[in-house]
């Protein structure tokens, strides 16, 4: 128990799409868009110091549950539905913990949840583990944001025993008792980051290989991008 501890006293979620620039061949599959969940949580500490968190994340449903019997839409569907159920206000409680914690306790939801949605959308498969986690993953972005917000410090410098009650063996094994996230996070950004270049099964490698130029002034083939990059 730490005066740090917050209680989440509000969840809500909202949905944006956005138009990729071209289709992407990615695990065998054509994507043209990509949906984000977006959930925003306002927590409040155990001396009333309140803030708003904003957690994003792609729904990467084409990777996180490969299917030959669930389609791609069926499945971005059931991450969606999964994902707006959890940030809601219904699986609130009225208790101070840390961010890990409550992440903990809600992941204790995950299953459920996601069973209850394949059973109502009537999926021939139960959704994937990893998938239940991806759709989870905003609404655990939003409270460690939240956190940040209403202690006024940068998420990544407040996973150590000073800000969170339990260490990693309480969520993990014996062997990680006495450690705690810190150890494994940066306490400064870093100026620079390495970056890749994503070449897709239908992008064009050469001249000859462009049959619709996109012709918005950006590079059409991979080697344009090289040089452009």
């Amino acid at each position: 128990m730490k005066p740090t501890d917050i209680r989440i006293c509000e969840l809500r979620s909202s949905t944006e799409q956005i138009q990729y620039r071209s289709p992407i061949k990615f695990g065998g599959r054509v994507v043209i868009d990509v949906t984000l969940l977006n959930v925003h949580a306002v927590v409040e500490t155990r001396n009333g110091r309140r803030g708003e968190g904003l957690g994003s994340m792609t729904m990467g449903n084409v990777w996180a549950w490969p299917s030959n019997v669930v389609t791609a839409e069926q499945s971005l569907a059931a991450l969606l539905a999964v994902g707006k159920e959890l940030a809601t206000d219904k699986l609130l409680d009225s208790e101070f913990r840390d961010p890990l914690e409550h992440c903990h306790r809600f992941s204790h939801f995950y299953p459920q949840i996601a069973a209850n949605v394949g059973n109502s959308q009537q999926l021939a498969e139960p959704m994937p583990r990893l998938a239940q986690m991806v759709a989870a993953s905003p609404l655990e972005a939003a409270i460690f944001d939240a956190f940040s917000k209403a202690l006024g410090q940068n998420a990544y410098n407040l996973l150590g025993p000073e800000f969170v009650n339990n260490d990693l063996a309480t969520y993990l094994a014996p062997e990680f008792a006495g450690e705690y996230l810190d150890r494994y996070t940066l306490r400064e950004p870093k100026p620079r980051m390495p970056l890749y270049h994503l070449v897709g099964a239908l992008d064009p490698l050469f001249t000859a290989d462009v049959k619709q130029p996109i012709g918005d002034g950006l590079p059409e083939t991979l080697g344009e991008w090289i040089t452009f990059n």
